[in-house]
């Protein structure tokens, strides 16, 4: 097959998947991972995708957020050594505040016997998570963004004013090289502003995919955070 016909293939098929694991995307077209990863990055670079979260995506879908099931699926391995780091941060008789990120979702797993814990959390999925434990889990409420399992808005923000925690644990879909933090999501950038004011420690948590990346709405510099997790690693910025 020649290069514009996978190309061709690797676009009509973006336009009925959303966002595509590179090793899912050459199982449709046919084609090794090798040549599918140079295929993509011969429609990047003509701005046609964009490679985010371990995946493929049409530019139609840039500078947008990407559905729970998808994050949850790419950089697995990646996100899970991430959250048994920040897990091991949180102690007993503690408070945390977890937003609405896959990342931060997966430390639920880890933190099950913490004794006198205290969850408070946005995410739908890590109230599911801490449902059957002695963790004591208060949901924000508000508006339940479906796709994104989350729940935002007016309602939620009034809730996050009447807390302190000892530590919050949040991603965004971006870190730059500066260390700035970023997200297609204009709302959750403000949500989780809130929430980093609302705990004495900031703990900020990525893959490897969003290094060196940037998005629209800004919340922070890592310099402002008590860390930056990646995997195993403790990252600095200058």
């Amino acid at each position: 097959m020649l290069p514009f016909e996978r190309h061709e293939q690797i676009l009509s098929y973006l336009k009925t998947g959303g966002c595509v694991p590179v090793k899912a995307l050459a199982a449709a077209i046919f084609a090794s991972e090798a040549t599918t990863r140079r295929d993509v990055a011969e429609l990047e670079s003509r701005g046609l995708v964009r490679r985010v979260y371990g995946g493929v995506m049409l530019c139609d879908y840039h500078n947008e957020v990407v559905p729970v099931d998808i994050r949850d699926s790419a950089n697995s391995p990646e996100k899970e050594l991430t959250a048994q780091t920040a897990a091991a941060l949180i102690g007993d008789n503690e408070t945390v505040i977890f937003d609405s990120s896959s990342t931060v979702r997966r430390i639920c797993r880890h933190i099950r016997n913490r004794k006198n814990l205290t969850v408070i959390t946005n995410n739908l999925r890590v109230c599911n998570e801490l449902k059957d434990t002695d963790v004591t889990v208060y949901c924000t409420g508000g508006l339940l963004k479906n796709r994104r399992e989350c729940f935002l808005g007016g309602h939620t923000t009034d809730f996050l004013r009447s807390v302190h925690a000892d530590s919050v644990f949040f991603s965004c879909q971006a870190i730059s090289d500066a260390g700035i933090i970023s997200d297609a999501s204009e709302e959750e950038i403000a949500l989780r502003s809130l929430m980093l004011s609302r705990a004495e420690k900031q703990y900020f948590l990525c893959d490897p995919s969003k290094l060196d990346q940037q998005r629209t709405f800004c919340l922070c510099s890592a310099e402002e955070l008590t860390a930056v997790i990646c995997g195993t690693s403790f990252l600095k910025f200058k």
